[in-house]
């Protein structure tokens, strides 16, 4: 079961779903997809209307056995967790719940780690806190966020002060965009500064709530004041490095969380010595904005789809012959306080990379980004990552 949603399906997913005819929420954003698959007179999708949906979503798990584990489904956006815990089980509801609230999951999850510091704030609490009760060096952001939006490390005093009034300068437009289900600007995450290097998961717990890990990404920034989400890149030594241990991890996790049935999107950080710690789980989807397609373009699989068909990825035989490569997935990210921009060159953005596995444009004029670019980089060609981590890509733009 899919559900497809704004702010984006790519092609990849749509091409999934129909060749496999998956059940898919006829909604506004699914008949747009099919009517653009007509157009070109491609294999339609499988709508199912949502009354019909919402009882197999209802019903596929057992009414006579509630220890059984529910339908998979699988959504592209945050946009559609409203519907699906308007409309599922108290069981899938309650778990949307435990992940989507940052500070609720820090809650559920400090039995794994009790020296981990974080403080909830409302956001009249946040503007009148003083510095002096800051623990530094923290981070700052939505309890229910989405994309790095309204994310600030703090070191000092200067910061604390700057991100306070940046957060009041840019609240509305956050509002505007996004669902409260997906930003709430009223609800704040005052917590630790986890030392270490930054991962992104795409992990699901299958029927019997076992951790099936589906793509590992290494999250590197330009500096300790970077929070974008311009670079992720997996390779075959990250997962050789990182699946056993994140596994075991995983499956800590989930002794706790009770899930089963469930993909998700995590973000966490692991210091030098071992130490795990989660940043975000985003729940019933992986990657955002079908970025998860990265998986496809490295290592020749949905992600998506070992999900929904409950298969493991064989990674001896996924690796073999990627040694040496970096797979990339780029966040082309507006820098801050970004002029109207007329045009993008995204040819001459493309050409800056040894080769480049797919380019997606976006429309810069309504969201804060340009598009999502995936590379297959050597690993002795680093400097092409470099320099696009560090760009505000108005090289590229025409003001």
């Amino acid at each position: 079961m899919i559900i497809l949603d704004q702010p984006y399906v790519s092609p990849e997913l749509l091409a999934y779903a129909a060749a496999r005819q998956e059940p898919v929420l006829d909604n506004y954003m699914a008949r747009a997809c099919a009517t653009g698959l007509k157009v070109q007179d491609k294999q339609g999708l499988n709508l199912v209307p949502e009354a019909r949906f919402a009882a197999m979503l209802q019903n596929g798990q057992q009414q006579n056995n509630e220890n059984s584990a529910p339908p998979r489904l699988y959504t592209c956006s945050e946009n559609s967790l409203s519907w699906v815990a308007e409309h599922c089980s108290p069981a899938l509801a309650e778990a949307i719940g435990k992940l989507k609230n940052k500070a609720l999951t820090r809650e559920l999850l400090r039995p794994l780690d009790t020296d981990y510091y974080y403080r909830r704030l409302n956001m009249a609490e946040m503007q009148a806190l003083p510095f002096k009760e800051v623990r530094v060096p923290c981070i700052l952001k939505p309890a229910v966020g989405f994309f790095s939006l309204g994310v600030y490390r703090i070191s000092n005093e200067a910061d604390w002060l700057a991100a306070k009034s940046d957060i009041a300068a840019e609240a509305q437009r956050w509002a505007e965009q996004y669902p409260q289900s997906v930003v709430d600007g009223n609800d704040w995450l005052l917590e630790e500064y986890i030392e270490g290097d930054e991962y992104a998961v795409d992990v699901y717990f299958d029927q019997d709530g076992q951790a099936v890990i589906c793509n590992i990404l290494r999250h590197e920034f330009t500096g300790d004041t970077d929070v974008s989400d311009r670079l992720y890149y997996t390779s075959a030594g990250i997962i050789q490095n990182h699946l056993a241990e994140f596994e075991v991890w995983f499956n800590k996790v989930n002794a706790i969380l009770g899930l089963r049935n469930f993909p998700a999107h995590v973000e966490l950080r692991r210091s030098a010595a071992g130490r795990i710690l989660p940043i975000e789980f985003n729940a019933l989807r992986f990657a955002g904005w079908c970025s998860t397609d990265v998986s496809l373009f490295a290592w020749g699989f949905h992600s998506y789809g070992c999900f929904l068909e409950g298969q493991k990825p064989d990674w001896d035989a996924v690796l073999k012959g990627k040694e040496g490569k970096l797979y990339t997935l780029m966040a082309l990210n507006k820098p801050a306080n970004c002029p109207p921009v007329h045009s993008f060159d995204y040819e001459a953005l493309g050409r800056g990379f040894a080769k480049v596995l797919c380019l997606r444009r976006h429309d810069y004029s309504r969201y804060g980004l340009f598009g999502f670019l995936f590379t297959e980089t050597p690993e002795n060609q680093r400097q092409e990552l470099d320099r696009i981590a560090s760009s505000d890509l108005l090289e590229f733009a025409v003001i």
